[in-house]
């Protein structure tokens, strides 16, 4: 069970919560006892039973218990699914023993996540032990916390308000009613309320930010911004050394728009604690946030460059910055300067070329990504995912030599691995080594993945390969046993059925891998062109022309193909002036094909 507490960046208190886990913990602590109690009526009931229909009476009763018990030697054993079947039978037996009514009902609320009949079931059967048996602590405490976390605030607060008057002491439950109350914004009885159970808490512990921040939020929501002031005031005089006292003034004068007492709390809580990174951050957003670009950025470079610092509140500054900046490219320099300075000083830090990574990334520049993720592949060799991450990197940057010797270099840690085989096979294919390419597609598909879509793509690369060589019956072949073992493997159709139509290859049967592959990605525009092409090879240019201009639409950067393929349906179309527009288009990109420079300059559409 989570206590609600205040954020020392914010005002506003965290939201309460509770687990499962949590939930299993109180319910043992509650079953410990409610055990040997059972065990001693047991033994009781046995000897004292006057006659055979009193036993007769008490049957079902003692069935529960013993099903009660057993539930929780099930729920020991972490056995969920028997103890919720056993706890539910039990309860059928002795409706009446509440407490156990409570367990199932808590345990249906958690089954019954988005089914409102089950949850509100087991809300009402938590609410009948509460009923019975408010002084149940933790039970009570559950079903406030449940009745919170559905919106049933009313119920919530008439369960805090029972609770505390039967543990006037206890401070859990003194903190859950004041934040009760705080969330009746608008009834200032309710936020006086809050302020009187806040402050008999003060009294008990005294100063702590949390508390300050709740009667602050009490005082925001009267409208009475004198008295939280004067509150934060007070806390800062009792926490002479503390800087989240100060950096929490600092933001509440600066949410009141008082800019100059915000700065001076700020700069109070830095010199108080030169190496409370929270200090310095919250002073770089405050100029941040008031327009001083100079000034953050002078501040960010300080706080980067204290040696005192933790590395994470660095990291933490550094990535607000870069998320404020990188759009900027003329920051981009200052960036990679403020990188520079952090890499320098962390040189070993997996966590610094991190960020430096997705820095890059989120600027489009892929190879220097991968450059910071080698110096993360050296400190972490056996993460697989990492290796995974840097090839990925090293495709998406088109650096196909690059990923080919990631992948081998991978294999060598890894050399039972069909996911780096496949991706060290595809990577040097598209480096233009085919040798070293059928060698490692080879090499995964003997293994016989159990992963059918490794497998699956794996004859699906190798038959690209083929196709390229002349062998257009053994691609073909490739690409079917692709489809046989993952039918879902829409890459296997679209090429198969694309290089059927460039062969003039029963164009039915190319049609309906096509669509079968629009099917699984409607959206993808090299199955768009494909399908589009293949309409064109039948014939029917109207239907080209439709999904060749949604294939342009979806297309960022469009190929030589394409161009020539938009140029090709439309020239059919009856369009030859758009026509010419995009083979020179496709020119434009490959100067060198012989049959689009004649296209352009005859105006016109050749076969061959």
């Amino acid at each position: 069970m989570t206590l609600s507490v205040a954020r020392e960046d914010s005002v506003i208190p965290v939201s309460v919560d509770i687990s499962f886990t949590t939930f299993i913990y109180v319910t043992k602590m509650r079953v410990n006892i409610k055990v040997c109690a059972l065990l001693l009526m047991s033994v009781a009931a046995t000897l004292i039973a006057a006659g055979k229909s009193a036993w007769r009476d008490g049957a079902d009763s003692r069935r529960a218990d013993y099903i009660f018990l057993e539930a929780q030697r099930q729920l020991a054993l972490d056995h969920t699914d028997a103890y919720y079947e056993l706890i539910r039978r039990a309860y059928e037996l002795n409706p009446s023993e509440s407490s156990v009514g409570h367990d199932l009902g808590f345990y249906m609320m958690m089954l019954g996540q988005g089914d409102k009949a089950m949850t509100e079931d087991g809300l009402a059967l938590l609410q009948k032990h509460f009923d019975a048996h408010p002084d149940d602590y933790y039970g009570s405490i559950l079903y406030g916390t449940m009745c919170e976390r559905l919106g049933e605030g009313e119920r919530a607060l008439g369960v805090w308000e029972k609770l505390h008057d039967i543990f006037p002491q206890k401070t859990d439950v003194s903190m859950r009613l004041a934040d009760a109350y705080l969330s009746r914004t608008a009834d200032t009885v309710a936020q006086n309320k809050a302020r009187n159970l806040i402050s008999s808490i003060q009294k008990a512990e005294g100063p702590q930010l949390q508390l300050t921040a709740r009667k602050v939020l009490s005082y925001i929501n009267s409208r009475d911004t004198v008295s939280a002031v004067s509150e934060v005031n007070k806390l800062v005089e009792e926490t002479p050394r503390s800087a989240e006292s100060r950096v929490y003034a600092g933001d509440l004068f600066l949410s009141l728009g008082e800019n100059d007492k915000a700065l001076e709390a700020y700069n109070n809580a830095c010199e108080v604690d030169p190496s409370s990174g929270l200090a310095y951050y919250k002073r770089a957003v405050y100029y941040h946030q008031t327009g001083d670009s100079a000034a953050y950025d002078r501040e960010v470079f300080r706080a980067l460059e204290l040696p005192d610092l933790e590395l994470d509140t660095k990291l933490e500054i550094l990535t607000g910055y870069v998320k404020e900046q990188y759009a900027d490219s003329l920051m981009q320099p200052r960036i990679n300067e403020l990188f520079g300075k952090l890499v320098d000083m962390y040189p070993h830090e997996p966590s610094v070329h991190d960020l430096y990574s997705s820095y890059f990334v989120a600027v489009d520049d892929y190879k220097s990504a991968a450059e910071q993720q080698e110096y993360v592949i050296d400190t972490d060799l056996h993460n697989q995912d990492r290796w995974r991450g840097l090839m990925s990197l090293y495709f998406t940057a088109r650096e196909y030599d690059k990923a080919t010797d990631a992948g081998e270099r991978a294999l060598q840690l890894f050399p039972d691995s069909e996911i780096f085989s496949l991706l060290t096979g595809e990577a040097a294919s598209l480096a233009g080594d085919t040798a070293k390419a059928v060698v490692y597609l080879d090499r995964c598909i003997a293994m016989d993945s159990i992963d059918v879509t490794i497998s699956s793509q794996a004859y699906t690369a190798k038959g690209d390969i083929l196709y390229k060589g002349g062998d257009v019956d053994g691609a073909i072949a490739l690409y079917e046993k692709a489809m046989e073992i993952d039918p879902t493997n829409s890459m296997a159709m679209n090429n198969c059925a694309y290089f059927m139509a460039c062969e003039g290859m029963d164009l039915d049967r190319a049609a309906e891998l096509s669509r079968r592959s629009l099917n699984l990605d409607p959206d993808n525009e090299s199955s768009l062109d494909t399908y589009a092409w293949i309409m064109f090879k039948k014939g029917d240019y109207k239907e080209a022309k439709s999904f060749i201009d949604k294939a342009m639409e979806l297309t960022s950067e469009p190929s030589a193909e394409l161009y020539q393929h938009m140029g090709d349906i439309y020239f059919m179309c009856g369009e030859p002036d758009r026509a010419l527009e995009f083979w020179k288009s496709a020119a434009e990109l490959d100067p060198d094909d012989e049959l689009l420079q004649r296209k352009i300059k005859h105006k016109t559409y050749f076969y061959k």
